[in-house]
């Protein structure tokens, strides 16, 4: 990524004459080796589901699977019909939008999530509300969407977009900047009123915290969406207005940052304090969950789609697309089908998997599903189904991010141990492999090859894959002792084919194993 700050972004597309969505579409360009053509489409199909979700939940009530929250979308959108709003009844469609497409994500429908899944309902509110203005065309806000990506990057890499980090000013805030931002440069706002306009919406929620009721998206999540797409939309008009933001906006991402750091973790995304503690909320989890307990180093970001993404049909980007990314990494090492699977949780994994519905996540990746199965809800009775055994359990498993769970799954013939985190926007880590500290994200087909360590097999390796025409982006090898057993993981930019497995077994003899995790 060619830029690191505000500062940056914002000088370069000055310099270049450009905008900040054109910007972003030739680094992607650069980093994906993809046509600007198959990019933009890519941002088109996102943004179709992000407008399918605005029109689902605006136009019919949707509930969530808990039946606590729903139907406001809907209710909003026909109050704005009635001429007695306080509101522009325009503006409070707006809203309306933010609250359809949240109560849409707790109905585990189909979203996207921009940057997080808690926070998905203001860019896709103040997008469509700018395409139904009539303003602007499809071409139009569809390339706005790679402004706000650019921005949710600085955001993403100075400070946080997770919850779970930095409270709800990381997932609503950023979520705000962002679509401000963006808006004034659809506008034909200039770079530096851009990032007013991040400045100005981003110290709007500063301190806001994350205290999700019952560990569920839903209660206060849903209506913070709303509000603050009215806020996105008011601190764009403040910026066109004239209005500037007296604190630079990379010093305004710094003290979010610093900030996160100072809350208490009750505060972060774990459904213990603020409105989570009170005793109304106490009685809504003792409704929900019957009771229950849950008690018990830094991502980068590089491309648009991990800001603007992924389309999922979970509640939580972190907590629900993550685990399910996570456990179906587990099903592609396990390699055959699963009979048992133990869940070891720690962090807010462990406090709210029950609300979130990490629980079915896992279940439904171990089981050979994706983040955009309908069937994710209901993953224990396709547990019980296939006759995987299950059970859940949660200890600190070390110094990881608090989204991390140690997956032990066993089929007929072997076992596989799995640690693996969730860091935010559906974007997962694997931190250990059957003991082995070996990284890998999923992103992109990865082989995971085991044989006996030897001189040279790792330069044998390399020179095979590049030999079939395919780059390794990421490479990593670990032994359990000299000349003894190993394991070397490869993640390769390009489609991996039969061909290649046949000819690493068949020109290096000491390979025992080689599993291929596809893209997930």
């Amino acid at each position: 990524m060619s830029f690191t700050n505000l500062q940056e972004l914002l000088g370069m597309a000055e310099r270049e004459n450009i905008t900040i969505a054109e910007l972003m579409i030739k680094t992607e360009e650069v980093q994906k080796g993809l046509s600007r053509e198959t990019i933009i489409e890519k941002m088109s199909e996102q943004f179709t589901v992000m407008e399918e979700a605005v029109r689902r939940g605006t136009e019919s009530p949707v509930m969530s699977r808990t039946g606590l929250t729903g139907g406001d979308g809907n209710r909003l959108y026909e109050y704005t019909k009635s001429g007695n709003s306080f509101v522009n009844s325009t503006t409070l469609q707006a809203a309306a939008n933010a609250l359809a497409v949240s109560e849409v994500n707790a109905a585990m429908g189909r979203i996207v999530a921009t940057p997080t899944a808690g926070s998905a309902g203001v860019l896709p509110a103040v997008l469509v509300h700018a395409l139904d203005s009539g303003r602007f065309t499809r071409d139009q806000v569809v390339q706005s969407t790679f402004t706000a990506a650019a921005l949710g990057l600085v955001i993403a890499n100075k400070a946080s977009i997770l919850e779970v980090e930095a409270g709800c000013q990381a997932g609503i805030g950023s979520a705000t900047a962002m679509a401000a931002g963006t808006l004034v440069e659809l506008a034909g706002g200039t770079p530096k009123q851009v990032g007013n306009a991040v400045g100005i919406a981003l110290k709007n929620s500063l301190g806001l915290v994350c205290d999700s009721v019952a560990g569920l998206v839903g209660i206060p999540c849903i209506y913070r969406n709303g509000l603050h797409a009215i806020t996105a939309l008011a601190a764009a008009d403040m910026v066109l207005a004239g209005v500037s933001s007296m604190i630079p906006p990379d010093e305004v991402i710094q003290i979010m940052h610093e900030v996160g750091q100072q809350m208490p973790e009750s505060l972060r995304e774990t459904g213990m304090g603020g409105l989570a503690g009170t005793p109304a909320g106490q009685q809504i989890k003792e409704k929900i969950l019957g009771g229950k307990s849950n008690a018990s180093g830094p991502v980068k970001y590089q491309r648009a789609y991990e800001i603007i993404g992924p389309v999922m049909v979970e509640p939580s980007s972190s907590h629900t697309a993550g685990a399910v990314r996570i456990g179906n990494i587990a099903y592609q090492l396990l390699n055959e089908k699963p009979l048992f699977a133990k869940f070891t949780l720690m962090g807010s994994f462990a406090e709210t998997y029950q609300g979130h519905g990490t629980d079915l996540a896992l279940l439904a990746g171990v089981l050979g599903l994706t983040m955009m199965d309908d069937d994710i809800p209901n993953a224990k009775e396709l547990a019980e189904k296939n006759g995987l055994k299950y059970e859940f359990t949660k200890r600190v498993l070390g110094s990881y991010n608090p989204n991390t769970v140690l997956i032990e799954l066993e089929g007929e013939s072997h076992k596989i141990k799995v640690l693996a985190s969730s860091l935010g926007g559906g974007k997962v880590e694997v931190q250990e492999f059957d003991g082995y500290p070996l990284k890998f994200s999923g992103e992109r087909p990865t082989l995971v090859i085991r044989h006996t360590d030897r001189n040279g097999v790792i330069a044998d390796l390399s020179w095979i894959i590049q030999e079939k025409g395919c780059n390794i982006a990421r490479m990593g090898n670990e032994r359990s002792k000299i000349n003894g057993p190993a394991i070397t993981v490869c993640e390769v930019d390009n489609t991996v084919d039969e061909s290649l497995l046949a000819m690493l077994k068949r020109e290096i003899p000491i390979i025992d194993e080689i599993l291929l995790v596809q893209t997930v």
